[in-house]
């Protein structure tokens, strides 16, 4: 008989898959069979209720089926699929090719364009239209370019997904005999009527991933919509067709044996003479802001569970993407700047999580109106908690920043080290509006008695640029961290520059740096 899947429960590494449907049952003992289930179930978790009725006993049967007894109908549509992706491929092929050709033929034609322009120039003859036409020819060349980019993506695209149908077919081919299980229950009614059967198992080879989707809708009162898909795969040897999916967080095989505590042993050593210091880099940790590799999924502990309409996933190991939750919410758009670790000025959104669930940690596909603009990382969000999401370096705004260093050696009195250094940031709009831009460096922080970090006053360091007149922006915050900030407004085609300037002061006896 037939039991369809009416309901599957997606873990990080398995799935538990319901069967469930209501058959009319005689009086006394039955027994019920149902063909093509997964062979990889695992056996021990097989469970079965009735209503209506009491299960004696449910069992998987497994045989290997011979290709002369039965023919396997997932090998056919396999090569049916091969041969239409094939065909697919040889057209996106002769569109690259055509397109191609179009270009070499525009490169031609415009050459000889230029080449009678020079000529007519040389003899002192006008060709008002030249430009319009010389437009119109690199809009041409322009427009068959993108579609040579977008004809390689997709024949890539294409090729990739050609080769992994080759491998499926391949290993079709090769096996000798195909392995099928079914489910064989055995019930007893005290009447005939209608029973109703539910049969629960797990299974391995299915995993699910969370993924996100940024879209920013720019305007006085600019908003990010947000959307987080489930991305699910599978290959367990048997399809989920209309099935209602939960995507579970929950780890209920992980062992509850606590850890064990090894021995700390402490020493006493002589304190050296001489302090060796070491500079390094402090990379913050803050809940929300992102940026954290996890080995799998990060929902804070919480045990979450994401629910998702009736879908079909099919058994083919490959990903299938699924809407499980979305909301929008106003953002704060900020450009920032860090001179230190990037030259370029990125847009930043402050984002708050208004949705009824956390945000799970996972990639980001980042939406603008121009369309897709990259991808970045967040970290586990709880509901009504902050996060930042930058989309993009803004192409109207230009830095430049230069750093100088000088060492004074100690002496025979003093015996301290001194190193001075200086950093000019300097800021350009070529854009026609204003933009505020926040600026961030950083000066080192000690650790040790030994070394002393003093830093200059706001105007200790001015810039002379000689006959070029700048302005500079003294007006700055720090925090414990060492970093700095400032607050810049560029006017249309304007410049601003900020400076900065700290002594790092070291004892007699101190190396390293």
């Amino acid at each position: 008989m037939s039991l369809p899947i009416v309901s599957v429960t997606v873990l990080e590494d398995r799935a538990t898959v319901t069967r469930r449907a209501t058959l009319a049952i005689v009086a006394g003992q039955s027994r019920i069979v149902i063909e093509d289930v997964a062979p990889v179930l695992v056996d021990k978790s097989l469970t079965a209720t009735a209503t209506g009725a009491k299960i004696l006993d449910v069992r998987c049967e497994r045989r290997i089926v011979q290709p002369a007894d039965r023919s396997d109908p997932r090998l056919a549509e396999l090569v049916a699929e091969r041969t239409k992706l094939a065909g697919e491929l040889a057209t996106r092929q002769a569109r690259a090719a055509a397109a191609q050709a179009e270009v070499d033929g525009l490169g031609q034609v415009i050459a000889a364009a230029l080449a009678d322009l020079a000529r007519a120039a040389a003899r002192g003859i006008a060709t008002p239209d030249a430009s319009r036409a010389l437009a119109e020819l690199d809009a041409l060349e322009a427009a068959a370019a993108r579609e040579i980019v977008d004809g390689d993506l997709a024949i890539a695209d294409a090729s990739r997904a050609l080769a992994r149908l080759d491998d499926r077919v391949a290993q079709a081919r090769a096996h000798a005999g195909v392995e099928v299980a079914r489910l064989v229950l055995e019930v007893v009614a005290e009447a005939a009527g209608d029973a109703t059967l539910a049969v629960a198992y797990v299974v391995p080879g299915a995993a699910w991933r969370p993924s996100h989707r940024a879209t920013l809708v720019p305007g006085d009162n600019p908003r990010v919509e947000w959307q987080t898909t489930a991305c699910i795969w599978q290959a367990t040897g048997e399809d989920w067709v209309d099935a209602a999916l939960v995507c579970s967080l929950e780890r209920p095989s992980l062992g509850s044996e606590p850890p064990e505590l090894g021995d700390d042993e402490l020493a006493v050593r002589r304190r050296p003479e001489t302090v060796t210091v070491e500079a390094r880099d402090h990379e913050p940790q803050t809940t929300g802001l992102g940026g954290l590799e996890v080995p799998g999924i990060d929902d804070g502990g919480l045990g979450i569970t994401l629910a998702a309409a009736k879908v079909t996933v099919r058994a083919d190991g490959a990903p299938h993407r699924i809407d499980v939750a979305s909301f929008a919410t106003p953002v704060q758009l900020t450009y920032v700047a860090i001179p230190l670790r990037s030259p370029w000025v990125h847009l930043r959104a402050r984002v708050v999580n208004t949705g009824a669930l956390p945000v799970l940690a996972g990639p980001v596909d980042l939406i603008m109106a121009s369309g897709y603009v990259g991808r970045a990382e967040v970290g586990f969000v709880a509901a009504g908690e902050k996060f930042y999401l930058g989309f993009g370096p803004e192409a109207d705004l230009r830095i430049h920043r230069t750093e100088t260093r000088e060492r004074d050696e100690p002496g025979l009195i003093s015996g301290t080290t001194t190193q001075l250094t200086r950093v000019a940031v300097r800021l350009s709009n070529l854009g026609a509006n204003r933009r505020d831009v926040v600026v961030t460096e950083r000066i080192p922080i000690s650790e040790v008695e030994q070394v002393e970090v003093q830093l200059a006053a706001p105007d200790a360091y001015l810039l002379h640029e000689g006959g070029d007149e700048i302005t500079q922006v003294t007006a700055r915050a720090m925090d414990d961290r060492g970093l700095i900030s400032w607050s810049v407004e560029l006017p249309p085609h304007g410049r601003r520059a900020v400076t900065l300037e700290y002594k790092v002061k070291s004892s007699r006896g101190v190396a390293g740096i």
